[in-house]
């Protein structure tokens, strides 16, 4: 590698990290999350990747380096879009209601392929179970119910159940998230409602401080788990943990850009026709198995973030340019629906759809993960307390 291509991957890696002032609003949480674990695997990933021409990786390299500063510019002074809010409003009462209902028919639906095991010490059956439930015809239709309830209803009534202190009900709360792991046997299933009262109370320690040093800490606790890793990495619970923690968020982004980029090079573009809706209309979908078992040649499911999925795998660098600019005009609407929520809350409440987001299209989030009718929530829900 020449000076100058190093300066150069030096330089597209931290700048944008300037236009970072703190978390102000909830975009700049989701910016964080997507620099730090989507765009910084990216460049590093592209920067090194062999058999493709300099023009594709800095035209690459620079679009993604714009959209990026625009996602942290947007977190700042730059407000389009103000105060959306939808009449009339919806109690909090209803929103809780239809949470029991939606868990009744999840329940009344998958209750014969129900089964709990320890995620640490049972990783075999866990496989098994999570293979056969994935395979079972009475199970096909229940993927958006239970992506709505994991990604929507339960985070949403999880956190005004802390605001209330309402114990008892944050403790049913907690079931419901495991009631879904004993169908999907997913370990993000079973930590994922722990990791959300954790972030809960950190930021209720010291505000200010999580909004303006979180990059920090992220950046902090990731250079000492990885030495934790290191010295004790034949520990079985510390190899799982890591496993979930650290090769999913950190390592595994990285490895999927260079395997996207190659496979498209070589292969035709989706255009969007991976999305079922989308294929449904025009029949064109060029492959015959699902688009992370296409990438990855039938070996395994290589989902990926949807910088990837929606981005390169649907058309190139015009895909990059296309999603960029979707993304951006979300992140535009979650920061006007979620300006008169306590900012601290709607950390917690948006962190599964970060989740989904660093490994999944930006379309499977919002219509199978919960994204969409989280949105539609937090907009015309009538709740007594705010940011103000």
């Amino acid at each position: 590698m020449t000076v100058e291509r190093g300066i150069i991957w030096i330089l597209l890696s931290s700048l944008p990290l300037a236009e970072y002032k703190g978390i102000n609003k909830i975009s700049s949480f989701f910016s964080l999350f997507l620099y730090l674990f989507v765009y910084i695997p990216f460049i590093h990933a592209i920067m090194v990747l062999y058999n493709i021409s300099d023009m594709q990786t800095y035209s690459y390299s620079l679009v993604m380096f714009i959209f990026m500063i625009l996602y942290f510019k947007i977190g700042n002074e730059w407000t389009p879009i103000k105060n959306i809010l939808v009449k009339p409003q919806l109690p909090f009462k209803f929103i809780e209601f239809i949470t029991v209902m939606l868990t009744i028919a999840f329940v009344a639906i998958a209750h014969d392929h129900m089964h709990f095991v320890n995620i640490f010490t049972e990783s075999s059956q866990l496989y098994e179970l999570r293979s056969e439930n994935s395979e079972a015809e009475s199970l096909g239709g229940i993927g958006y119910l239970q992506g709505w309830l994991f990604g929507a209803f339960y985070p949403f009534v999880l956190v005004h159940y802390l605001d209330q202190k309402k114990w008892i009900k944050v403790s049913m709360a907690l079931f419901g998230y495991i009631v879904l792991f004993m169908v999907d046997m997913q370990k993000m299933t079973f930590l994922m409602p722990f990791a959300l009262i954790v972030l809960y109370q950190i930021t209720r320690l010291n505000e200010k401080k999580v909004s303006f040093y979180l990059h920090s800490y992220i950046m902090i606790a990731i250079i000492c788990f990885s030495c934790i890793v290191y010295v004790l990495q034949d520990s079985e619970l510390i190899f799982t943990i890591a496993a979930i923690l650290l090769l999913r968020t950190v390592c595994v982004a990285g490895w999927l850009t260079q395997l996207y980029v190659h496979f498209f090079n070589e292969n035709p573009y989706t255009y969007y026709s991976h999305i079922n809706v989308v294929n449904f209309v025009t029949q064109n979908y060029p492959y015959s198995a699902p688009l992370g078992k296409a990438v990855a040649y039938g070996s395994q499911n290589a989902n990926a973030n949807f910088f990837l999925t929606d981005g390169i795998a649907a058309g190139g660098l015009q895909g990059i340019c296309i999603i960029g600019i979707f993304f951006l005009a979300l992140l535009i609407i979650i920061n006007s629906i979620t300006a008169r929520y306590k900012k601290t809350d709607m950390f917690v409440l948006f962190m599964p759809t970060i989740a989904f987001f660093l490994n999944t299209s930006i379309f499977t989030t919002m219509l199978s993960n919960g994204l969409l009718p989280l949105i539609l929530i937090v907009a015309c829900t009538n709740l007594k307390y705010n940011n103000k």
